[in-house]
């Protein structure tokens, strides 16, 4: 088991009790608006365009910058919710890569149970990188991106600060940590809107397999930004040969 990477608060379930000053749902997504309305705006450019990614990346930036901000004015750092240092890094990359295997599953379930229902149900819609096949230049950026944006971003924003908020709203249920860890994770596939309802739910079960390795392994999020960054690493370097064109 990975030493625990938060402060012994976090042995309270729903999180530190100073930090449930912050208040309810609607303080919870402040830091989300401009990562909307960015993403939106971004969205009508087009992903694949220069002006869209910006836009897209800047809203993910800005949004981490204002949860930080109101972690700091709670006197709370992204070490206690979850960037604290591992006691083993090889451990961390190993258990990483176990969850990367289990999300993989998870994807391929939610797609075979897809492909059984009545109707058309049409695959996660990807044509935003269909630009990348055999463009070198455009693979490094987006491995960069990978490691960044996506992985550090995202995981800082939907697993560490967004399953913490929640966790502390839903307290007073009767597992308050699995609520926030399924809202979470509703959160991240409605995020990825774009790629049409299967990709919807398969990135919604992938949040799912993110936070519950979240929560197992004591929120230690270097293991949730290895798995991350290696999915979109390997998704990028298959578009990019062409496997799935």
């Amino acid at each position: 088991m990975i030493a625990r990477a938060g402060h012994p608060a976090w042995e309270r379930v729903g999180g530190p009790l100073h930090l449930r000053k912050l208040g309810g749902l609607p303080r919870v997504l402040v830091p989300f608006v401009p990562l909307v309305a960015l993403g939106l705006i971004g969205g009508r450019f087009g992903a694949d365009t220069l002006p869209g990614a910006a836009l897209i990346n800047i809203g993910y930036m800005l949004a981490v910058a204002v949860a930080w901000l109101m972690l700091q004015r709670q006197g709370v750092g992204w070490r206690e919710i979850g960037l604290a240092r591992p006691s083993s890094l090889v451990r961390t990359v190993l258990i990483g890569v176990g969850v990367l295997f289990a999300a993989f599953v998870a994807i391929n379930l939610v797609q075979i149970v897809a492909v059984s229902l009545p109707g058309d149900i049409l695959p996660p819609d990807e044509s935003r990188f269909n630009i990348l096949e055999g463009n070198l230049p455009l693979l490094m950026v987006l491995i960069v991106a990978a490691w960044t944006t996506f992985a550090f971003a995202e995981e800082m924003m939907f697993r560490a600060f967004l399953i913490t908020r929640l966790a502390e709203i839903f307290q007073n249920t009767k597992a308050p940590l699995v609520f926030a860890a399924v809202g979470s994770s509703v959160a991240f596939g409605l995020a990825h809107y774009g790629e049409g309802p299967l990709g919807l739910a398969t990135n919604g079960a992938f949040g799912l397999v993110l936070a519950s390795a979240f929560l197992l392994t004591r929120r230690n999020l270097w293991v949730t930004i290895i798995t991350h960054g290696l999915a979109n690493t390997l998704r990028f370097v298959v578009v990019f040969l062409g496997v799935l064109s």
